[in-house]
């Protein structure tokens, strides 16, 4: 079935859910009753209490109709208890070769009932909120990706306190890690009802629902990972756990001046990236730099480079510079070749 067969666009609280200059018409509750009673007729009117209202309803009964959080907004859902646990059956599939060039082209006429007009992004102030890597080109990265808790000009670097006894080269995460995803306030700038194709209610473009084994393999967490550590700094923030648990190395840090000064392209390869396969968001080669030399080096005076010969001289040695947990196992194919490919130049 198509997703507006039961979600409808907007749902009757956008406004309240958001409100003011906030609001936008979106998806932000659970469909009413005709959605699914056409199909569930039968569930519906089993027992005293059916079962299958406990999937939208928190205490089902005619005197309580309060509903579970919606997943949308997702700052509001994340905070929820219920929202710190929960996964997602669907992967998003977001072309960005197709966006690279043109996402910022538009954006809303909030005073004139959410028409859209076409502006600059690019010129405008808020597209100059993010510094270094945002000014380069693709300008667009920074449009739909921000630094997630930056340290900004604080001095206070790590995301919890530190420890008074950590150890010198032990690893605490520090701010400024991670980027955002883009949610439905930055898409629904341009794929607004009245605005650019596929619009807000084609759900189905960016949502795909996923065969078990994939869901699965999208939110298990990787193995430099652990979750022992993140409990120990006192991590709660889901936005963190995710991105902490689902990419390859918390040690990278996006807003460290060197990193920052890069551009986005740097390190990914829009062309081939695909936000439904983890493996193409970036890859061992990518710390090359683009002609660069930034860790590999046609030497092996590159951080990869050395750690390499150590890891070759002694299978014991255990890989730190990138790496809090999964140092210890043998280099995978990705990390010999990229050294391979860098000293035959």
């Amino acid at each position: 079935m198509a997703c507006d067969s039961c979600h409808k666009v907007p749902t009757a609280n956008f406004d309240k859910v958001r409100t003011g200059a906030a609001a936008f018409p979106d998806v932000t509750d659970y469909p009413e009753h005709p959605s699914c009673i056409g199909c569930h007729r039968q569930q519906f009117f089993s027992g005293a209490q059916p079962v299958i209202c406990t999937v939208c309803h928190s205490n089902p009964s005619p005197r309580d109709s309060s509903r579970h959080p919606f997943p949308n907004p997702p700052e509001i859902f994340n905070a929820s208890k219920a929202g710190q646990s929960a996964t997602s059956e669907f992967g998003i599939s977001f072309p960005h070769d197709k966006h690279v060039d043109i996402v910022g082209e538009y954006k809303p006429n909030k005073p004139n009932n959410n028409a859209f007009i076409p502006v600059s992004f690019r010129q405008d102030k808020a597209a100059k909120s993010e510094p270094k890597a945002e000014e380069t080109d693709p300008k667009s990265c920074g449009v739909c990706h921000k630094t997630y808790q930056p340290q900004g000009e604080s001095d206070d670097e790590y995301v919890t306190k530190l420890p008074k006894d950590l150890a010198e080269d032990a690893f605490w995460l520090k701010k400024g890690a991670f980027k955002t995803a883009p949610t439905h306030v930055v898409c629904f700038t341009c794929h607004a009802p009245d605005g650019l194709q596929p619009t807000s209610s084609d759900c189905a473009t960016c949502h795909k629902l996923l065969p078990p084994d994939r869901q699965i393999q999208l939110t298990r967490a990787h193995d430099d990972f652990d979750p022992k550590l993140a409990s120990a700094m006192g991590v709660k923030d889901k936005l963190t756990l995710e991105k902490w648990s689902r990419r390859d190395t918390a040690k990278f840090r996006h807003e460290w001046i060197p990193h920052a000064s890069l551009s986005c392209v740097s390190c990914h390869n829009v062309a081939t990236l695909n936000t439904l396969d983890p493996k193409t968001r970036t890859q061992a080669k990518s710390c090359g730099g683009t002609g660069t030399g930034c860790h590999i080096e046609a030497t092996t005076d590159g951080i990869l480079n050395l750690e390499f010969q150590k890891k070759k001289a002694d299978p014991g040695f255990e890989c730190t510079k990138c790496h809090s947990r999964n140092g210890k196992n043998p280099a995978p194919e990705t990390h010999i070749n990229a050294v391979a490919a860098a000293t035959k130049k």
